[in-house]
């Protein structure tokens, strides 16, 4: 019986001695956990990892320290490891009042999304929509990146969820608009974005979107105020330059479009691919307006970042002699009177007598002429075609086909097609076989050396 009594009180010594140890460690662990915290979030992270390891080292399943060691990581911008331990304590389902499950997902979601990785970004938002169930927040995330998907149909019913949560959101009526413009449902989508301005007058980006839907009703003055106002969206002020371009373009009104195209690179060169485009355009409008000079400038910038950008290279090659043709050059760059000017020096210098001129566009002279000589003294002279192109693309079989029709409806017997380019295959097998001259950019530039203006 007294060894039974000492049995007792030792192990029962024992007993008390492990739980006053286990209470010691329930009591002091919050509190180290509590200076863990403090030296993240006054960024002593590397501190902070060894206690949380040290603490992981004794009990490796503690979701608070693997709370704090993400926390840590992401403090570290390092996501990918932040993500391990993050995931350790959802995949365990052991929440606390300081890991809860809502705080995990929410790291989760954020980090996943940063990371590109929006299916499981995703995942994460909508096991979030399920606790919080009213927090529109998350459902516009879940819109958001269902709209980023292309699941145009699934994106608008999370932002109608955000809606019916907060009537007043007016991202997610601006969002819809966008939605509904791409299902080419304009008139709903003009009514969601101006809901979205009265909310918000501050949302800028609406005017972008109104721009586009009164571009496709035809209204290009509506167009061209909407667009305007959108150049204060610094993410679409570009966007909204070439859109003005393009409605100045449509209109042929070239200066007002350089302005805008000049506008829009002056803005900077964030998105690579926007800036290439408003600079193909920029060149393509120089290039009607005859600088040619400004138009190399442009093909050569947009040369240097992707070779292989759209005819870059071939508009580069085409114009790779005004360098050193001074003569081709001025030809090219004339105004359209001495243009035509140029025209009747080639012909005359021909041996042809010139009947009429008629300038057919600015890049098109075309010439009534009359040979001087003749093999036969009392032969009627016959006349003769001419025309002279200075576009750069090279003519084709359509061309010369009209050329040959005028041919026969003025029973001429000749006719001459000068181009500062070059003739396509077909065009040139359909002249071979009748009465047609072809005179390419470099016959052309023999003739140039012989004229003076």
């Amino acid at each position: 019986m007294g060894m039974l009594m000492v049995f007792v009180l030792v192990f029962g010594g024992v007993g008390i001695v492990v739980l006053f140890i286990f209470a010691i460690k329930r009591l002091v662990s919050p509190k180290r956990l509590a200076a863990i915290e403090r030296m993240i979030e006054s960024g002593n992270t590397k501190t902070a990892i060894r206690q949380v390891k040290n603490i992981l080292a004794r009990n490796e399943r503690n979701p608070d320290a693997h709370w704090y060691l993400g926390e840590c990581y992401r403090a570290e911008n390092r996501l990918d490891l932040a993500i391990v331990e993050y995931r350790f304590i959802s995949n365990t389902g052991k929440y606390t009042n300081i890991s809860t499950e809502k705080k995990i997902r929410e790291r989760l979601a954020h980090a996943y999304l940063k990371l590109g990785q929006i299916d499981e970004a995703q995942k994460e938002f909508i096991l979030l929509s399920k606790i919080e169930p009213n927090n529109y927040e998350t459902f516009f995330n879940i819109a958001k990146l269902f709209e980023e998907r292309d699941y145009t149909d699934s994106a608008i019913t999370n932002y109608q969820k955000v809606l019916s949560i907060n009537p007043k959101h007016a991202p997610s009526y601006m969002r819809i608009g966008i939605m509904l413009i791409r299902k080419q449902q304009f008139n709903e989508a003009k009514k969601a974005l101006m809901i979205s301005l009265k909310l918000d007058p501050q949302s800028i980006a609406c005017y972008y979107y109104l721009g586009k839907i009164s571009v496709k009703a035809g209204d290009s003055e509506a167009a061209l105020a909407q667009f305007e106002k959108a150049l204060k969206d610094p993410d679409l002020r570009q966007r909204a330059s070439l859109e003005r371009a393009n409605i100045f373009l449509i209109r042929r009104d070239f200066k007002q479009a350089i302005h805008e195209l000049e506008r829009g690179l002056a803005y900077g060169d964030e998105d690579q691919q926007l800036v290439l485009a408003i600079r193909y355009l920029l060149a393509q409008c120089y290039e009607v307006s005859k600088d040619i000079v400004s138009a190399v400038e442009q093909w050569e910038n947009i040369y240097s970042s992707n070779p292989k950008y759209r005819d870059v290279a071939e508009k580069l090659a085409i114009y790779s002699d005004l360098r050193t043709d001074d003569r081709l050059k001025d030809f090219l760059t004339a105004s359209q009177a001495k243009f035509q000017d140029y025209c009747t020096k080639i012909v005359e210098s021909m041996g042809l007598a010139i009947q009429d001129v008629f300038m057919r566009n600015q890049d098109l002279v075309e010439v009534f002429a009359l040979e001087t000589q003749s093999r036969w003294r009392n032969a009627k002279k016959a006349p003769s075609i001419i025309k002279i192109f200075r576009t750069v693309d090279p003519i084709g079989y359509d061309a010369i086909r009209v050329l040959y029709d005028q041919m026969r409806k003025m029973n001429a017997n000749r006719s001459i097609c000068i181009s500062a380019s070059k003739f396509t295959r077909t065009a040139v097998e359909f002249a071979q076989i009748r009465p047609i001259d072809l005179i390419d950019k470099d016959e052309l530039s023999k003739l140039l050396e012989k004229i003076s203006l």
